[in-house]
């Protein structure tokens, strides 16, 4: 079973699946009567279960070595891994908005896409000091956006983490705000393409038609209010601010014109119409 390469990462998506999850007092019993010794195991099942989860973490980052020591109490392994991407310090949710009322809740368009924050000069890069995939950073008209990693068993573990979030609410809807920001700044092709060369998006195999599809796919028929999304909605006012301005939606007009004009048929239109004109001086004179 450990002999082969591919046969680990395919029982670790497996065990995170939501349907196959058990109680963890069960896999805890279970662990505890498979130890060799009459003592009890000097490793705890909480670190175990960690450290064989952590080559499917989306951001390929190390598990915090704080996550280790938690021994609370989860559900099951699911709800454990799910709370390894929580940020090491808590987040102070309280009021953030620079406006008496916020104008558009989490969805499409949320924040504007890639391609048009690039227009009004809000400038993508990779963040690559973070705690957790959640800890962006807008600071000027620079947006740091932590690494995220895409395979083939990216799209089911994506989904029975946004499962779990959507069964339960009193769990933390990490991912399903992830998932909305994602398809909030992914809309074209054009938009995959800035966040993968900034390297943002990192891909193992595939085009950007598998990028698009995926992000754009997370967050439909999801159910969320402002409070599952107050972790980056700091981030989120901040540029929606910035592009609320007369000179940012002006930039956005021009270059939204601007990038639909097919600058090659217009040049070969002239250099036709210039052959043309030389070639009726050239017979007449």
């Amino acid at each position: 079973m450990f002999g082969t390469r591919w046969m680990v990462p395919n029982i670790g998506r497996d065990l995170l699946m939501l349907e196959n999850q058990l109680p963890m007092f069960v896999l805890q019993k279970m662990y505890l009567m498979s130890s060799s010794s009459t003592s009890s195991p000097t490793t705890s099942l909480n670190k175990l279960a960690l450290r064989f989860f952590e080559g499917l973490r989306l951001g390929r980052d190390k598990m915090p070595s704080e996550k280790l020591k938690i021994e609370n109490e989860y559900q099951h392994l699911l709800d454990l891994f799910h709370s390894s991407f929580f940020p090491r310090h808590d987040t102070n949710p309280s009021k953030f908005s620079k406006e008496k009322d916020i104008e558009r809740l989490p969805g499409k368009g949320w924040v504007n896409s890639a391609t048009r924050l690039d227009f009004t000069g809000i400038k993508l890069k990779c963040k690559l000091r973070y705690n957790h995939l959640l800890d962006m950073e807008f600071k000027g008209k620079v947006l740091k956006i932590p690494t995220i990693y895409l395979n083939d068993g990216t799209s089911p573990l994506l989904r029975n983490l946004i499962a779990f979030e959507q069964s339960n609410r009193y769990v933390s809807a990490y991912f399903t705000c992830l998932a909305v920001f994602y398809d909030s700044i992914i809309d074209t092709q054009k938009d995959v393409n800035i966040l993968r060369n900034v390297g943002i998006i990192k891909q193992v195999k595939g085009g950007n038609n598998e990028i698009l599809d995926l992000l754009n796919s997370l967050s439909k028929e999801l159910e969320f209010d402002m409070e599952d999304c107050c972790m980056i909605m700091p981030q989120i006012d901040q540029i929606n601010y910035k592009c609320r301005s007369w000179k940012a939606i002006l930039k956005i007009k021009i270059w939204s014109c601007l990038s639909r004009l097919d600058y090659l048929s217009y040049v070969l239109t002239y250099l036709t119409i210039g052959q043309t004109v030389f070639t009726i001086l050239y017979n007449y004179s």
